[in-house]
């Protein structure tokens, strides 16, 4: 509400400090409520406490800054700049890291499979079940994601990995599994191996992997 109210401030050049700074106090409001009812419920997560305060580091300086009645019109289109941004930026930030992740995969890839051949499978289902990667999209941060399932309980659980490395060595293949933590492959341990069931690669290992991407 806030963004939408800055945004039509700007465009329309008409100040609008009040309706925004309850809209500021309304959003702070249910964010807070939002993490009560998590924490009572039991489903806290990191996303959740990183929403709260993120949320809390863009609203409460507008709801200090901001006076009920700001008489520059200077500094009513300043903060209507500040909330735009502090919305459009993030926003486009997260896009622009989505879209460098490819990139970032594919060199972190060829980095560990040198002149062996390899592959890349990604979640098919919640199941855990996994399918080769066919275009480069399928990197994207925004993409590459592992799903949840519930097995009927209050908790989700994830059985698979963001993505799975395939590198074939000596007639063997080598697991590694996607950290977005490490922003890298790293070695999938056999316990890990054995509770996922992951026995045999769902992609075929070829030395030019992705090179064959996207045609």
């Amino acid at each position: 509400m806030a963004f939408a109210i800055s945004a039509g401030a700007l465009i329309l050049d008409q100040p609008a400090p009040r309706l925004m700074k309850r809209a500021v106090a309304v959003h702070f409001g249910v964010s807070l409520f939002a993490c009560v009812v998590v924490l009572v419920t039991d489903q806290f997560i990191p996303a959740n406490g990183l929403f709260i305060v993120l949320a809390a580091l863009v609203d409460l300086p507008i709801l200090a800054l901001a006076p009920g009645r700001i008489d520059s019109p200077r500094a009513v289109k300043l903060l209507h700049m500040v909330v735009v941004s502090s919305v459009a930026g993030p926003i486009a930030a997260l896009f622009l890291w989505s879209a460098l992740n490819i990139k970032i995969v594919e060199w972190r890839a060829l980095a560990l499979a040198g002149s062996h051949p390899y592959c890349v499978q990604v979640p098919e289902d919640y199941l855990g079940r996994y399918k080769a990667v066919t275009q480069r999209a399928e990197l994207a941060g925004l993409t590459m994601q592992t799903p949840f399932t519930n097995g009927g309980g209050s908790s989700d659980y994830q059985f698979a990995f963001h993505a799975v490395l395939v590198v074939r060595k000596g007639g063997g293949d080598e697991f590694y599994n996607w950290s977005y933590f490490a922003q890298s492959f790293v070695p999938v341990s056999d316990r890990a191996r054995k509770g996922l069931a992951l026995f045999r690669a769902d992609c075929e290992p070829i030395v030019a992997f992705f090179d064959e991407l996207d045609r």
